[in-house]
């Protein structure tokens, strides 16, 4: 009888062993996905604020003139597509051509969306511009493609935003 409850209580403790393995197994893939999933969200968060800042600084080298500056955040060729409809190709270099704009105006993105896919990455937003003159308020889709590891703009558009369009 000893010999039996000897084998008994192996036989338990064998059972007892493979579901806490099979547990523990289950619990681990479990963290490994919430691990994977808040690194998702970081790297969606730096990929957000990696385009919002080369936004910002490609309005601000448009803005104050900078040609040199917009020539090294714009993919070529460019292609924008003004508020009015207008097709805008970029033809060539904007160094030394680009119009100095008021350097004052100020800009901001709300709304943000941002969405990867592989080297190609699409932001969307409310562009709301401030100058002395005038406030506006803009739908804007941007396109970035990563070449040699950097993020550049390879498409814009722009579309207004109307009374009719704010949410009530």
């Amino acid at each position: 009888m000893l010999k039996e409850n000897a084998l008994s209580t192996k036989s338990f403790v064998t059972r007892v062993s493979m579901v806490t393995a099979i547990t523990l197994l289950i619990v681990l893939s479990g963290a490994s996905v919430q691990a994977d999933e808040a690194s998702n969200q970081v790297a969606d968060a730096n990929l957000r604020s990696d385009l919002e800042a080369i936004h910002a600084k490609w309005f601000k080298a448009f803005d104050s003139g900078d040609g040199a500056a917009m020539d090294q955040i714009e993919m070529d060729p460019l292609i924008l597509v003004m508020p009015t409809g207008e097709i805008w190709p970029k033809t060539t270099a904007r160094a030394g051509k680009q119009l100095k704009r008021d350097p004052q105006t100020e800009r901001a993105l709300s709304a943000v969306s941002v969405r990867q896919f592989g080297d190609t990455a699409i932001l969307t937003a409310i562009l709301t511009t401030k100058s002395a003159k005038e406030t506006y308020r803009e739908a804007t889709t941007v396109v970035f493609v990563r070449s040699s590891g950097k993020w550049k703009i390879a498409s814009a558009q722009w579309s207004p935003v109307t009374e009719a369009d704010k949410p009530q």
